[in-house]
């Protein structure tokens, strides 16, 4: 392990408690090869157990898709994004948020 750290902007939203959402900074030591699902869990392990996201939700290969999220701003799966430096961690929909990353999925029409 190594000593230097990154800081992960992750957005933090729980409708039934806060007005507004928010983005709370973390300070994660960085690894060579981790990706952004790696900086969850230690955030959820080490730093906060309240947050709320996708971790390794069916798969951790990039086939289910359940970690879809955005990463700077862009599109991506958070198990196979890698991180190098300061990165910002938010949900693909903003406006379906259950909680923190965690969004409603659309109902498939019958």
């Amino acid at each position: 392990m190594t000593d230097e750290k990154i800081k992960v902007n992750v957005f933090r939203y729980d409708p039934a408690v806060d007005q507004e959402p928010y983005y709370q900074t973390y300070n994660v030591p960085w690894e060579p090869g981790m990706s952004a699902m790696t900086a969850l869990d230690y955030i959820y392990n080490h730093l906060d157990g309240t947050l709320a996201y996708y971790d390794h939700a069916g798969c951790d290969l990039g086939i289910c898709s359940q970690c879809t999220g955005k990463i700077n701003g862009k599109s991506g799966l958070f198990c196979q994004t890698a991180v190098k430096e300061e990165i910002t961690l938010e949900p693909r929909k903003k406006e379906r948020v259950l909680k923190d990353l965690i969004t409603q999925r659309a109902e498939s029409s019958k």
